[in-house]
């Protein structure tokens, strides 16, 4: 039970976080919907205008009883003025072939006295049918032994403005707001059916692949400007990096020196299944923090499309994979960050060429010739999903790690580059859980996030 409580508060955080992704689809459908809903009721609007009369129903006696059968013959009154011997002579008197009113009669504070309303699209309508309908009673009491006579109290008066306004704003709102609150559901609805990975378990239980690591969620400190997404990568290296993700991405360091201990890895490629995944951050936090525990590590850009490197390290250079891949010696293509201690090939990028410059062999000698330099080489590719860059490196490489991105890809598609892979050559060593939506399950560690900052900050002077 305790696992689970967790487990639904993450699916429920990944459902809202879902429908707020897809803000300007429900903004675009609510704003849509409310001016639909007024345009179709200004085009069919209809204005209502209501004549209104007191009377009273004539009694011998005020006696109860006869109050009580006044209060009964109202709905009587409303079939009788509805029917269609008043409306007959009131076309007569009104010398017209269609008449439109509604007549409405209820009791004045539950006693003989009455109020008599005549709603119609048109003022003369409502006020001539009111003052047609009391005449017509009056002259037929005898005729049709209408039980009660209307002796008429107050005068009849036009409501010289209509019952319902059409309120443009009041259009739009009623329009809106059950279109948004729609959209939501069936995002939410959408999202909850949709099979892809909310928790950690769901990898698991889901995919084909064990669960490596864990990254947590961090949190990007706003520009000066709030209202500008900052683009700048998080690294372990700065001291705005939570003492959290820190040691999130040491424990992942350790998994991968522990597996490479045991089955002698050196080079690790990093791919993801779609993109904006975090692959190219989780790869290079990775060899961040394997050169900052003493190992000799070569990143290496291999995402030729979209290259993403030199932007996380602000690396301005001519040097590039696709000089090496394209004959130069790869030696001169490296660029050393004496600040991280971590030596780097950045890529310049190439759409249409990069299935060419990677399949040409090249990249397999550069792997290695740079075993015999380097500890490591982390190697950071293209997403999988519709791509044969990541099929055309993984036979060259020693072991692959899968970033998945908490409700972001379906567990299909998953399943199905980790197949495309496994084809290729059996070297996945896990699938490496990349938070989307904060875990709001777990308290904060206040004293180790300090201690971790202000541990950072010290080394950092």
């Amino acid at each position: 039970m305790n696992n689970q409580n967790p487990n639904t508060i993450t699916k429920i955080t990944c459902i809202i976080a879902s429908i707020l992704k897809k803000w300007r689809m429900i903004i675009i459908v609510m704003l849509v919907a409310g001016i639909g809903y007024d345009v179709f009721n200004t085009v069919t609007y209809t204005p209502q205008y209501v004549s209104t009369m007191q009377a009273v129903l004539n009694l011998e006696k005020n006696t109860y009883s006869q109050l009580e059968e006044a209060r009964s013959y109202i709905t009587t009154l409303n079939y009788i003025l509805n029917g269609q011997l008043a409306q007959n002579y009131i076309k007569e008197e009104m010398n017209v072939d269609e008449l439109n009113m509604t007549c409405n009669v209820y009791s004045s504070n539950d006693t003989n006295i009455i109020t008599i309303q005549v709603t119609s699209p048109s003022k003369q309508i409502s006020y001539s049918s009111l003052v047609n309908l009391i005449d017509w009673y009056n002259d037929n009491t005898a005729q049709y032994q209408f039980p009660y006579e209307i002796y008429v109290i107050e005068k009849t008066s036009l409501n010289e403005t209509p019952t319902i306004l059409n309120n443009h704003i009041d259009n739009f709102l009623h329009g809106c707001i059950p279109a948004g609150i729609g959209i939501i559901i069936i995002l939410a609805l959408m999202s909850y059916f949709t099979a892809n990975i909310k928790t950690p378990q769901d990898v698991e239980y889901l995919l084909d692949c064990r669960l490596f690591a864990k990254i947590p969620k961090e949190r990007k400190k706003r520009t000066r400007k709030f209202w500008k997404r900052n683009k700048n990568a998080i690294l372990i290296t700065s001291i705005k990096t939570s003492f959290q993700y820190k040691e999130a991405i040491k424990k992942l360091r350790s998994k991968i020196l522990a597996s490479s201990a045991k089955h002698n890895y050196q080079t690790i490629m990093f791919t993801s299944t779609l993109e904006n995944e975090g692959k190219s951050s989780v790869a290079a936090n990775v060899a961040l923090s394997l050169a900052k525990s003493g190992k000799k590590v070569l990143l290496v850009d291999a995402d030729i499309r979209k290259p993403s490197i030199h932007k996380i390290f602000h690396i301005k250079t001519n040097r590039s994979l696709n000089k090496y891949l394209e004959g130069e010696n790869w030696t001169n293509q490296v660029v050393y960050l004496q600040k991280n201690e971590l030596f780097v090939i950045t890529a310049t990028p190439n759409v249409k060429g990069s299935e060419d410059l990677l399949s040409n062999g090249r990249l397999e000698q550069l792997l290695d010739e740079a075993k015999k330099e380097f500890d490591y080489i982390i190697i950071d590719t293209s997403p999988s999903l519709d791509l044969n860059e990541p099929l055309l490196i993984a036979p060259y490489v020693d072991a692959i790690l899968l970033v998945v991105k908490q409700n972001e890809a379906s567990a299909n598609m998953i399943n199905n580059i980790i197949g495309r892979l496994s084809r290729v050559k059996n070297n996945i060593i896990g699938c490496i859980y990349n938070s989307n939506v904060y875990d709001f399950t777990k308290s904060s560690k206040t004293y180790g996030y300090r201690y971790g900052y202000g541990r950072y900050r010290r080394e950092g002077r």
